[in-house]
């Protein structure tokens, strides 16, 4: 193992004082400050040792090491604190509805941009310290190492690199956190079968995926492992049922161009949707013509010499949403351009326009705002945002400087939808409107498809899901996770979301952050 070097820890923790009100955890804490790592003889095997906020007290949170048993890796965090302290600090009720534990602790991995959740049983329920562990000779010992501190552990698809970065819930980013073989850990572990009886059925590893949308929401882009999809919505490129490009189509392909631009070759397929109006043969011919003369206009602003190019309808059969109102019927009618590079991409060229303007309070980031979520007065700060791998982490300081009641519910979230406009009911209270803008280009938080219900798509934002409990008076940090997008400042933008007919605003309240120095992590 390579020896540790000191590290800048961003994390703060917090309880779960406001569940019963309101289902979830949060007490208030100052940020947090930068702590020391245990000393670099043991930093192989020891945990690292963070300064955070526990319940309003300052506290020295252990994180690691994460212990590799056979393929699954078990996460040791420990504080002084006396139980069921931190298994109600690190739950997302989300995660594991009928028993608090960490649940919402994840490991991330920026070197292969991959995310770990926390392991799951036969019976779906997560592999985790709880009332229902059973423990074993390996927990008492391990117990009896502890010294009277409480310990929690986690159990997760065992990483194959020597450190990964743990996120935890309404806590923030810890970064390097050592992977040793359990051998090695000794008493700072335990096997995953003293966690839950039956041990691991599932060890989930998601890829991460970026999502960024330009001219209005009007040219929406998704960046896999695999493949780069631009979506141009029909609205801006047709008239109804023409095939035919109306006038506000080029900058929208002028946008796409600049997508296909970063990437020197691959293959790249034109692919038209429609929604379900007209009947089914209709809709396949209207994609079809409505592909072709994409791809037509496409060659002709973009270089596409480096690409193997071809055309393809799908007419109604693969919704990009489902539902059939109005919205989700704009959402489906679109012209897919999907590209699977070779080679290494160029960042994207800054915007040289000027920022749209915002409907809230705009400050740099450093002061920070304050503004109203209806009878609740709140302020924000973003002094930085670091740089680890290929990501940046930001962690917003939330203050609830006013109000009657210590809920806050969904000021940070793009209501009950993901980014790309999927319902998911449990995301009105995650942080999934806190954006970064660049001229005209909004880059939502990373996220990942956690599964697939029916035709619908469940995505779960790196970021807090559970931004909804502040007491008044208190200060909580946010983390929020955005790919790299190059730069050595920032604008944090949570905008005013419309639905797609725009009629109805929706999502928290909204505010401008500039000037947000990256620095490295």
């Amino acid at each position: 193992m390579p020896v540790r070097r000191p590290t800048t820890v961003l994390v703060a923790v917090t309880t779960a004082a406001g569940l019963l009100a309101a289902c979830t955890a949060g007490d208030p804490g100052p940020a947090p400050t930068p702590s020391s790592t245990l000393s670099a003889s043991a930093a192989a095997v020891e945990p690292l040792v963070v300064t955070t906020v526990l319940d309003g007290e300052e506290v020295e949170l252990q994180v690691g090491p994460v212990a590799v048993h056979g393929d699954v890796a078990v996460l040791r965090i420990a504080a002084p604190t006396q139980t069921p302290f931190l298994r109600m600090a690190l739950w997302d009720v989300f995660e594991n509805l009928s028993s608090p534990g960490p649940s919402g602790v994840r490991l991330v991995d920026t070197a292969q941009g991959v995310v770990r959740p926390v392991a799951r049983d036969e019976q779906d329920r997560a592999v985790m310290s709880s009332n229902r562990t059973p423990g074993g000779p390996a927990t008492d010992a391990a117990d009896e190492a502890a010294d009277g501190d409480e310990v929690v552990y986690a159990a997760f698809a065992a990483p194959d690199t020597e450190r990964v970065d743990v996120m935890l819930p309404e806590g923030g980013w810890v970064a390097d956190v050592p992977v040793v073989s359990a051998a090695a850990a000794g008493d700072l572990t335990v096997p995953p079968d003293e966690l839950l009886d039956g041990g691991v059925a599932a060890a989930p590893v998601f890829p991460l995926e970026a999502y960024t949308e330009v001219v209005g929401g009007q040219v929406r882009a998704r960046e896999t492992a695999e493949a780069v999809t631009v979506q141009v919505a029909s609205d801006v490129l047709f008239a109804v049922d023409s095939d035919q490009l109306g006038p506000e189509a080029e900058s929208a392909l002028a946008a796409a161009a600049a997508e296909v631009a970063a990437y020197p070759g691959g293959s790249l397929t034109v692919v038209g949707h429609t929604d379900d109006v007209a009947d089914d043969a209709y809709n396949l011919d209207l994609s079809q013509r409505r592909a072709a003369t994409v791809a037509t206009r496409l060659a002709q602003v973009a270089d596409l010499s480096g690409f193997d190019v071809a055309v393809d309808a799908k007419g109604e059969s693969q919704p990009a949403v489902a539902g059939t109102s109005p919205d989700a019927r704009a959402l489906n009618r679109r012209v897919e351009i999907v590209l699977v590079p070779e080679g290494e991409a160029q960042a994207v060229e800054e915007a040289d326009g000027a920022l749209p303007p915002t409907d809230g309070p705009a400050a740099p980031g450093a002061q920070g705002v304050s503004y109203q979520a209806d009878d609740d007065t709140l302020a924000v700060r973003l002094p930085e945002v670091r740089r680890h791998g290929g990501y940046l982490v930001g962690q917003l300081e939330l203050t609830h400087s006013a109000g009657e009641s210590e809920t806050i519910d969904g000021v940070l979230s793009s209501g009950a939808w993901d980014a790309r406009g999927e319902f998911d009911a449990s995301l009105q209270f995650a942080a999934t409107n806190v954006t970064l803008l660049d001229g005209d280009r909004r880059t939502y938080p990373l996220d990942y498809v956690r599964r697939t219900v029916g035709d619908r798509t469940i995505r779960e934002p790196l970021a807090d899901r559970l931004v909804n409990v502040v007491p008044v008076g208190g200060t909580r940090t946010v983390t929020v996770v955005w790919p790299d997008t190059g730069q050595e400042t920032v604008t944090v933008d949570v905008p005013v979301r419309f639905t797609r007919s725009g009629a109805i605003p929706y999502g928290g309240p909204p505010f401008r952050l500039t000037d947000v120095p990256v620095v490295d992590g």
